[in-house]
């Protein structure tokens, strides 16, 4: 089969298209899908810049990729669910799940069918960013109708699936976003959006019941005199300015300890104001949250927001495209056609 090998850690130039084994047919639990679609998240660049080194799977030469939707092609011992021929996504894991590949072969668990009125590039790009989204909003929190809700970024994929989310449950949305996406984030459901360019957002914030910040840059310590008593500030925490200085301080391999270190000092300092939570999500593979995707997509409640489709011989150009950080949903690697 044809797969994204990233032979070391660095950038976009460590990447090659090749032919690699047929990925393993699938044991007890197990399904192996075709893949049609991959999408490209800020983790699988970081993975190949080698900013994750504990994430299982990364021994070299490594196919990344995080989620993925196709097509079952077979069926291991046990798995009652799905079948050959389901028309699926899911996601494996964050940046090592080897989805850059035209075969994937992982625990059923991690898939569900995919709804027929959205295609393969469609379903692929809101696995990891809706799991994110629920795991922040409906697991971490529970976002309930009326709630007042910022959403840094909103135009990114996170945060586009963010707005859509929090709209079908009946918050009221603010967000932010750059001067020339704030129509694109008004017309996602957001009642207010902001130029994040345009002055001091913290001054501009107040009463708020959750800040979720999807593009992981704001700082925590301003922003929580925004929040109502017993609001949450929740992060991504990971946004490209964020990890870098973070990395310069603790070291390369180890900025994630050093994140979670300053939640933790964060969380015990919000507690003690008012009862106001911090806390950092990472997207989880939780069925419950790939059926509720499922549902939403399904629905219509949420609707994926594409900003570029490559073929998987440009993985170096969509890549070096996603380092940049600046798009309006989520850009996507297609592998065969649908």
């Amino acid at each position: 089969m044809r797969a994204v090998l990233l032979d070391g850690y660095g950038g976009a130039e460590r990447l090659r298209v090749a032919q690699v084994a047929d990925a393993a047919a699938p044991r007890r639990g197990q399904v192996r899908v075709r893949v049609h679609a991959a999408s490209l998240n800020p983790i699988d660049w970081k993975v190949c810049a080698g900013y994750f080194p504990l994430i299982p799977g990364q021994r070299m030469p490594m196919i990344p990729g995080s989620d993925c939707s196709g097509v079952v092609d077979a069926v291991g011992d046990g798995v009652t669910d799905l079948k050959s021929g389901d028309a699926v996504f899911g996601l494996i894991s964050g940046g090592c799940g080897h989805t850059f590949a035209e075969f994937v072969t992982a625990s059923a668990k991690r898939f569900v069918r995919k709804p027929d009125n959205v295609s393969h590039a469609e379903a692929a790009s809101v696995v990891l960013v809706g799991v994110t989204v629920l795991e922040a909003l409906a697991r971490i929190i529970t976002l309930r109708a009326g709630q007042r809700l910022f959403i840094s970024g909103g135009a990114g994929g996170v945060g586009s699936f963010a707005v859509q989310y929090a709209r079908s449950v009946g918050a009221r949305v603010l967000a932010s976003a750059g001067a020339a996406n704030l129509e694109f984030v008004h017309a996602l459901g957001a009642q207010e959006v902001y130029d994040y360019a345009g002055g001091d957002l913290a001054a501009q914030l107040n009463g708020l019941d959750v800040i979720f910040d999807a593009f992981g840059e704001l700082d925590a310590r301003r922003y929580l005199a925004c929040l109502k008593p017993g609001g949450a500030f929740i992060s991504t925490g990971s946004g490209g300015r964020t990890m870098h200085a973070l990395a310069q301080r603790y070291g390369k391999h180890l900025w994630l300890f050093g994140a979670l270190v300053d939640v933790l000092r964060l969380s015990w300092q919000a507690r003690r104001q008012e009862r106001r939570r911090v806390a950092m999500v990472f997207g989880q593979p939780r069925p419950e949250h790939l059926a509720h995707i499922a549902q939403l997509l399904a629905s219509g409640a949420v609707k994926a927001q594409i900003a570029q489709v490559y073929p998987l011989d440009d993985i170096a150009r969509a890549l070096g495209d996603a380092q940049t950080g600046h798009a309006r949903g989520k850009r996507v690697i297609e592998l065969a056609n649908g």
